[in-house]
């Protein structure tokens, strides 16, 4: 009898000391584990914070159908030479689960790895039930049971190529999937968090119909709009019809979407909770109707839908191919809202959008941005083989992103206060005048030439620190700077200007600016940029003119 006793408290000690272990031992990997990512609404400014850090997401999405593991390797070296921070890249249904419930992610981990190798984040695009209004990237099993998996009818009652928003069975089965992928996130990421966020389906909604007219569908059609969505919307109760008129069809499909999403996306924030988001394929196209660009989706007269169904989605960011900047920049104020920060995943390339970027950051306080299509890859005539450089089309990008690096703790802690501009070349708008509080200040393009291509290549972001300092950064302009106008100073004077850039915080000075430097003021063609100190000189005869700003 004794010795079962001291065999129990031999037994028992060893317990207590196995449980004290393991937990130090969770405790000691919880300690050394980076803080997850996260979106912070500070007094209603936006900020992703990446290892416990702000982070100005400057990002690359990948083509559609490149995120193999065998083809990666030649896309590394492209995104070193953008200058890029974050590679934006699909995870396809029909890939990790091509088998039902049979789960392979080596796809998946090339991409992680890959990614935390070579210095990068990664943003997760699962490419589920929705991709640009379709189901494309489904896997087989999905598509060809139809009855267990319905699609979407047209009005015809003709089955389109969309899966339907409102069956419970592609409901559970997307939803089962992308839970098995976060949850293989966690396990080979949670120390590294390379992953920072996930878009959970791709610009979703429906192309060939505007909703969904099956039997099922139609029932809740003809019946009263859900009570959450009138309340929220402060509507008064009743038939889709009644409530939303000519947009009545839209609105149901947005509706239905915007919930399945929701559903998939918190079951996966359950397993994981990195930030997630939604893209949108935008309406503002000419005379496009619902069907011809993807109905139910996010788009800009469906935000307030959405952000009543699909609570947790941080955010509606903005997909954008408008090359006029006037469009461009009317829909960064539709989508850059008190509940909705700006962040654009998927815009265009070239000189234009290179432009364009100056706008996202410095007037609309963008967290993101990232052209689509990264990874073409340059044939070289003379060799005839693919060489593995970037794209002359993200030249402009990539030295913008090398800009951008340089000041991007500066950009976040300037955007929401009011003291950064941009100031962007258009056709026909060469100059471009800002009133600030001691200061008015010209910037004018076309300096010292346009290149060969005749192209507009002007794109200026300036930020006030202080009355008298001020952060310049950009390309192809000459700044002009004039004491306020009737402020009874006649002159400005420069007390410093350093070319140079911040680190932790810290600016660090790479040169002086002075001589003709300072007398020609140009920002020139491979950029700057500067940091000045400004005095102003008073009149002699406390008498202000007008100020004569010559080129």
């Amino acid at each position: 009898m004794r010795t079962l006793i001291i065999n129990t408290l031999i037994l028992l000690s060893v317990f207590i000391l196995s449980e004290n272990c393991f937990a130090n031992s969770q405790t000691q990997k919880q300690e050394k584990e980076k803080p997850i990512a996260e979106i912070r609404n500070e007094n209603g400014k936006f900020t992703i914070y990446v290892d416990g850090k702000p982070f100005l997401l400057l990002g690359a999405q990948l083509w559609n159908s490149s995120a193999w593991a065998e083809y990666l390797p030649k896309i590394w070296p492209q995104l070193k030479e953008l200058n890029c921070n974050t590679l934006e890249a699909p995870v396809y249904w029909q890939d990790i689960e091509s088998e039902e419930g049979k789960f392979n992610f080596e796809n998946l981990d090339s991409l992680i790895y890959g990614a935390r190798k070579n210095g990068l984040k990664l943003t997760v695009l699962w490419f589920g039930s929705y991709k640009n209004g379709s189901m494309e990237y489904t896997p087989a099993w999905i598509r060809e049971n139809q009855e267990q998996y319905p699609r979407m009818l047209n009005a015809a009652g003709e089955p389109v190529y969309v899966l339907s928003a409102i069956s419970r069975n592609t409901i559970e089965a997307d939803k089962n999937a992308f839970v098995e992928m976060m949850k293989h996130i966690r396990e080979v990421d949670s120390a590294e968090r390379t992953v920072i966020m996930v878009q959970p389906e791709n610009e979703p909604g429906s192309l060939q119909t505007d909703r969904d007219y099956s039997e099922a569908a139609n029932k809740l059609y003809f019946g009263n709009v859900p009570d959450e969505l009138t309340k929220g919307l402060n509507k008064t109760s009743g038939t889709w019809d009644e409530v939303f008129g000519i947009e009545a069809a839209e609105a149901f499909n947005a509706y239905y979407i915007a919930r399945f999403i929701n559903e998939i996306a918190a079951a996966g924030k359950e397993v994981y909770p990195v930030p997630m988001y939604i893209n949108v394929w935008t309406k503002e196209n000419y005379f496009w109707r619902p069907g011809e660009y993807p109905s139910g989706g996010p788009t800009s007269n469906m935000i307030d839908i959405w952000k009543i169904a699909a609570p947790e989605m941080f955010t509606l960011a903005l997909d954008i191919y408008h090359q006029n900047y006037i469009d461009f920049k009317e829909l960064c104020k539709k989508y850059k809202r008190a509940d909705n920060p700006l962040f654009l995943p998927e815009m265009g390339n070239g000189i234009n959008f290179a432009r364009y970027q100056f706008y996202a950051l410095g007037d609309f306080d963008a967290i993101g941005i990232a052209p689509y299509g990264i990874d073409p890859f340059y044939i070289d005539p003379r060799e005839n083989r693919t060489k593995q450089v970037l794209d002359s089309k993200f030249h402009p990008m990539a030295e913008n992103y090398k800009m951008f690096g340089k000041i991007s703790g500066k950009i976040m802690e300037l955007q929401g206060t009011g003291n950064l501009k941009a100031a962007v070349e258009e056709h026909g708008l060469g100059e471009k005048l800002f009133h600030f509080d001691n200061y008015d200040l010209l910037l004018q393009f076309g300096f010292p030439n346009r290149d060969k291509k005749g192209q507009i290549t002007g794109r200026v972001l300036i930020g006030q620190l202080s009355n008298d300092e001020f952060l310049i950064a950009g390309f192809d302009a000459k700044f002009v700077f004039r004491p306020k106008y009737k402020s009874g100073f006649s002159k400005a004077e420069y007390v410093l200007a350093e070319e140079g850039y911040y680190k932790n915080g810290e600016w660090h000075t790479q040169r002086l600016w002075n001589g003709d430097a300072l007398y020609h003021s140009v920002l020139p063609p491979e950029g700057a940029v500067l940091r000045i100190k400004l005095k102003r000189i008073a009149s002699s005869d406390k008498l202000q003119v007008a100020p004569n700003f010559e080129k």
